[in-house]
């Protein structure tokens, strides 16, 4: 039987499986056909290193061209990818031309003895490492569940965008402002777009690839960062103005300090705008599983104004994002 007829039959057992099991069943059947053609995968590598050699250079491109977040929860991304380069081969390719692939091999023979000494201690090392660091994340999941900072394993649903109305007020607002516009946790680029069709310099960044795809695909200059970092990683004065939406309902107070801080830097002179909920809005569900996360629009005014700037709290029609903060830096 051929690999395609195997895989078929596979797929036709899987699709059987899900039709006649519950829920659960189904879902351990996924779980242990994944295992076995994983498990699979592994042998073959192990049997052939050319593959292994290949794949590991799929993933340094991947690594060169992939936007952050794009394949994948980014800590357990890395971690994979550290286990995959870990490793260093010396069995190095000869390559099909004739003649150089004789010297080739004739060198790889003579070098190999030493190199294989070497590369044995250096992975070795590798390992330790890379199973250190897959230990240092299962502890700090552990602290972050038990300082209620972990995501909820999934309960948590998404912030939601705001309406279109909000955008065109975000951008009336800045509609004077010169300089560069950012906007942080600008998901499908709500935000943003009023802005763009305004002829404002501006993009948005979010930490979920996936969220950004519909805006980036109508033209707006989104990207995979994660908003918190990005702000960071700025300039002095590099934007005229910064709106901070989504990400913000579930920062802390110390976080939020973090970003009133980082933008009197990034946008010194300039005007920041918060597109946040109030956490005593919340229904219960929400409440209880964002408990101690998120500021109301008051207390950000009240951050900014200990900063020394003119701050606005301004209405809007949205049920959720009742007030819109606006601080002028100066």
């Amino acid at each position: 039987m051929s690999r395609a007829d195997q895989a078929e039959g596979i797929c036709l057992v899987a699709c059987q499986a899900v039709t006649n099991a519950n829920a659960d069943d189904s879902q351990a059947y996924v779980n242990q056909v994944r295992a076995e053609i994983e498990a699979e995968a592994e042998a073959r590598r192990r049997r052939d290193p050319e593959l292994q050699r290949r794949e590991r250079e799929i993933e340094r491109v991947w690594i060169e061209v992939a936007p952050p977040g794009a394949a994948g929860d980014q800590g357990e991304l890395l971690l994979d990818r550290a286990d995959r380069l870990a490793t260093i081969d010396v069995d190095v390719p000869l390559g099909a031309k004739p003649g150089i692939r004789q010297l080739k091999g004739a060198i790889r023979k003579v070098a190999y003895w030493y190199l294989r000494y070497v590369s044995d201690q250096v992975n070795a090392l590798n390992n330790v490492l890379t199973r250190l660091l897959r230990r240092f994340d299962e502890r700090l999941s552990v602290l972050e569940d038990a300082a209620g900072i972990a995501d909820g394993g999934g309960l948590l649903d998404p912030i939601p965008e705001p309406d279109g109305a909000v955008a065109e007020l975000v951008a009336s607002i800045l509609g004077a402002q010169t300089g560069r516009t950012v906007v942080l946790g600008c998901g499908s680029g709500v935000l943003v777009r009023p802005l763009h069709d305004a002829g404002i310099a501006v993009h948005g960044v979010d930490v979920d690839a996936l969220v950004i795809l519909p805006g980036v695909r109508d033209g707006l200059d989104l990207r995979a960062v994660d908003p918190g970092a990005h702000l960071a990683e700025a300039r002095p004065g590099e934007f005229g103005s910064i709106v901070a939406a989504g990400f913000v309902e579930d920062l802390g107070p110390a976080s939020a300090q973090r970003i009133v801080e980082q933008s009197l830097v990034a946008a010194s002179n300039g005007t920041v705008v918060i597109v946040t909920g109030d956490p005593a809005e919340r229904g219960i569900v929400e409440r209880e599983l964002r408990a101690g996360r998120g500021l109301s629009p008051a207390t950000w005014a009240y951050l900014f104004e200990r900063t020394g700037a003119a701050v606005e709290l301004v209405g809007t029609p949205d049920p959720r994002f009742r007030t819109l903060v606006v601080a002028r830096l100066s």
